[in-house]
């Protein structure tokens, strides 16, 4: 502002000038005080949004493992029982074919009894996947195959045998999954570990929500809400976390579905066959996309979700690096290999 003019002057532009900064004040206190249902304050792409502390029941979570196939097998319920873990993601053993009669029940009963890095008891989340039907279920029907029943869109594009992309807006398989989280809460777990998400970006399932007038990833949130809150209602407080597409984290109404997402390889990936000659992990992430990976996760962190990390590498050299760029993010992170097969022999620093 010059100061050259007359206190004249200089006066009738204070006077002009109070009143327009009084309604600037104003306007600021109000936006400030707006929730996300008056503006819309989803962060972008070009800044770092300031994250909140992590809320819900996995706030105080510090580590976490995961292990999906053969928990049954060799005495691994009690390893995993016997090591500090706060969160364990593990399957249900009855819900494969041939193995109805197990009991899964006893299994989680075991490990929540367990003790967690804290000294109380472990939470236990089941591995369900929502966006590929899965041959070796009993749900699984005889005859089935890519086209029939309609809804099974086509095969794993990653090589995983006996998986199969569905069109996961159908009702049919609403029911499937619906009748797969009344099992799971009989069966004690306290929530469920949603895989294969990134189903609604699958460009043969997206195609065929496109010609049905849906936008895939509105049906992608209206199916997961659906299921919480179908849940919820059997068993309030139930735990949901999203694997992967952590793009979506900004979708409206998207991430308020989920307790925490859960995002595999920022940084150290797999590739190959994984049922023949794949690699187990240690293939690096090229850097642009590990900071597209970490732009996204922080839209969640900036909703006060907790960010599970889970890196594929053998070598000491690759676990101690994705630890500490975890640690870096602020992520919860669990180095493995991608069978998912035992626990790993990489364990996070500080576990107890």
């Amino acid at each position: 502002m010059s100061t050259g003019n007359a206190s004249v002057a200089g006066g009738k532009l204070r006077c002009l000038l109070l009143p327009a900064i009084a309604v600037l004040v104003a306007m600021s206190l109000f936006i400030a005080g707006c929730g996300a249902s008056d503006i819309d304050s989803s962060p972008s792409r070009s800044r770092s949004p300031r994250l909140k502390p992590a809320t819900g029941p996995l706030k105080d979570l510090e580590y976490f493992a995961y292990q999906i196939q053969a928990q049954e097998e060799d005495g691994n319920i009690e390893r995993l029982a016997g090591e500090r873990y706060d969160l364990l993601v593990i399957d249900q053993t009855r819900s494969v074919k041939d193995q109805e009669d197990y009991d899964s029940a006893k299994d989680v009963a075991r490990l929540k009894a367990s003790r967690g890095s804290a000294g109380g008891g472990k939470t236990v989340v089941c591995y369900i996947d929502v966006g590929e039907a899965e041959d070796y279920r009993t749900y699984w029907q005889d005859g089935w195959r890519v086209g029939n029943p309609e809804w099974i869109a086509a095969p794993d594009p990653d090589g995983w045998d006996g998986n199969y992309p569905v069109k996961f807006w159908r009702s049919e398989w609403m029911d499937i999954q619906r009748n797969r989280i009344e099992e799971i809460i009989s069966d004690g777990y306290d929530g469920v570990y949603l895989d294969w998400l990134e189903v609604y970006s699958f460009e043969p399932v997206a195609q065929a929500a496109r010609a049905e007038g849906l936008d895939p990833k509105n049906a992608l949130t209206d199916f997961v809400r659906a299921l919480a809150e179908y849940a919820r209602s059997r068993k309030p407080g139930f735990i949901f976390i999203a694997q992967n597409a952590a793009e979506m984290g900004d979708y409206p109404g998207y991430a308020e579905v989920f307790d925490a997402v859960a995002q595999e390889s920022v940084w150290f990936d797999w590739e190959g066959d994984p049922d023949t000659t794949g690699s187990a992990g240690d293939v690096a992430v090229n850097s642009e996309d590990s900071q597209t990976l970490i732009d996204d996760l922080a839209i969640w962190q900036a909703q006060g979700k907790p960010v599970l990390d889970i890196e594929y590498a053998q070598e000491e050299a690759n676990a101690v690096e994705g630890y500490a760029l975890g640690a870096k993010n602020g992520y919860r992170t669990y180095v493995t290999t991608t069978l998912l097969d035992e626990l790993t022999s990489t364990p996070p620093p500080g576990l107890p």
